[in-house]
């Protein structure tokens, strides 16, 4: 047989192969359109990517597009901070950093109202040392969150976290991670594998297959086991083999005829933890939530100053981790 027809062979089974593989992602995508991550809505991930102060993650599902974000006051290192702050954690400052979405973000808020800087006032304002960075995310949940600790929080020397998540929001995934993006050819076909539903399909497939398994993608977080089934529980194991106090925060809401309820239930948190009694604590001010909450989430100054102001009690009470 002639070079130039094995050469054509190879490609047309090349062509071949490309359009079998093309016609069985549209099946996938047709069959499943949920699946590329069995652990956040699909519509969840699509939906920031969309926002044009986002950009797609291999890891955390999004990230800000860019570093500093002078318009969302995001500064360098990914925090919502006007004042200065560095890597290294300062000599004699106790660093706090508080995770979770556009609640702890303050969307609707100036960076100065939101409860993680109620709370660095209120503890500073007796002669304390103490940094509260906020690091909320639009959209993020624990699954996000607990990426975003190992990935690229250990250089910043916290002391506590603080995580404002809805419980079991997401199961528990402590699956592979690129790492932090250094962009290059390996970077970008990892991208455009993330993007695809039938390779997702194959992961699962393979993690199936693997002893020992810890991925927990099949199904929703169940009452928790020994080592527990969900994110928070996967974070404060992290907090604690890295010296860190972990610190969990009751997830308010308004609800219905204008009270405050709680998506925390009774036992729901990592046993042992410190908790923010968030909720407790807005429902104790008295106000209708109409005067504590923008809308569904969202905190209004006076709702920020109360949970804020409960943060720094909890956190004054904490001991130091061992890091």
């Amino acid at each position: 047989m002639s070079l130039a027809r094995v050469v054509g062979r190879l490609g047309l089974g090349v062509v071949v192969a490309a359009v079998v593989l093309a016609l069985l992602e549209l099946t996938v995508r047709i069959v499943a359109p949920a699946l590329r991550t069995a652990s956040l809505p699909d519509t969840m991930i699509r939906a920031h990517l969309d926002s044009p102060g986002f950009r797609a993650d291999p890891d955390l599902y999004w990230y800000w597009a860019r570093l500093p974000s002078p318009a969302m006051q995001i500064n360098e290192h990914g925090f919502r901070r006007v004042a200065p702050m560095t890597v290294a954690r300062p000599a004699g400052v106790s660093r706090v950093a508080v995770f979770g979405d556009s609640q702890t973000l303050g969307a609707g808020l100036g960076p100065d109202a939101t409860y993680a800087a109620v709370a660095e006032r209120t503890l500073n304002a007796d002669g304390g040392r103490w940094e509260v960075l906020n690091a909320g995310i639009s959209g993020f949940r624990s699954l996000n969150v607990y990426r975003l600790l190992k990935l690229r929080m250990l250089a910043y020397e916290l002391d506590y976290i603080v995580i404002d998540c809805m419980p079991f929001d997401s199961p528990r995934d402590d699956g592979y991670t690129v790492g932090r993006p250094h962009g290059g050819v390996a970077q970008e076909i990892r991208s455009l594998l993330w993007q695809s539903r039938l390779f997702h399909v194959l992961e699962l497939g393979v993690e199936e297959l693997r002893p020992g398994r810890h991925r927990w993608l099949d199904r929703p977080a169940a009452p928790r086991d020994a080592l527990g089934t969900g994110n928070h529980d996967l974070i404060a194991i992290w907090a604690e083999e890295h010296g860190i106090t972990s610190v969990f925060m009751e997830y308010p809401v308004k609800a219905e005829a204008g009270r405050v309820d709680c998506r925390t239930l009774p036992n729901e948190l990592p046993p042992g933890v410190a908790v923010v009694p968030a909720c407790r604590a807005l429902q104790a001010d008295g106000r209708r939530a109409e005067e504590l909450f923008q809308d569904a989430n969202h905190l209004t100054e006076a709702g920020a100053e109360v949970v804020g102001r409960a943060l720094a009690e909890t956190l004054a009470r904490q001991p130091l981790g061992e890091g």
